[in-house]
């Protein structure tokens, strides 16, 4: 299975994040990863994990460094075409604490998906409560008609990454 993998690729975070990161990409290890940055922040971490050949990059130009990618990288011009091609390459999705960035990739893909026949399974780690706000957001667009259930199928927000070897 190929799994995407949003979070932070920002380096100055807390170390409490990156050791989370470690944890996850070893409970994922039978599995391919798909990122879609460079290899810094709890990005990197999760990477590390894992053999070069079986980690993807799918990248925006203007973030390539050579010291940053790997064998197995795809650039992109444009936000829009990465979306479509971590959409494409990836069977699931899995979410770690992260920035707008890592935001954007939830929203967009929640979207997708709604207008999908054929879900994908959209996993987000609420980690210390790290997205009780969104869930809030996500909840309260639904309560006011705004969204309607169709955004939350495919989605599952767990707590805790020792459910995700369970979960794969």
């Amino acid at each position: 299975m190929k799994i995407f993998i949003g979070c932070s690729s920002r380096n100055e975070i807390d170390s409490d994040y990156f050791e989370l990161a470690r944890r996850v990409g070893r409970s994922l290890l039978q599995h391919e990863l798909i990122i879609g940055g460079t290899r810094n922040g709890m990005m990197g971490e999760v990477a590390r994990v894992f053999d070069d050949e079986k980690v993807t990059q799918i990248i925006l130009k203007a973030y390539v460094s050579d010291e940053m990618c790997n064998d197995h990288v795809m650039i992109c011009d444009t936000s829009f075409l990465r979306m479509n091609l971590i959409w494409s390459q990836a069977d699931c999705f899995l979410f770690l604490p992260g920035g707008t960035g890592t935001l954007g990739e939830i929203i967009t893909f929640l979207e997708e998906n709604r207008a999908k026949e054929e879900k994908k399974r959209i996993i987000i780690l609420n980690y210390n409560h790290y997205y009780d706000d969104l869930l809030r957001f996500i909840e309260k667009a639904k309560t006011e008609l705004f969204s309607n259930e169709e955004i939350l199928e495919g989605l599952l927000v767990i707590e805790d990454e020792n459910e995700l070897e369970s979960l794969f």
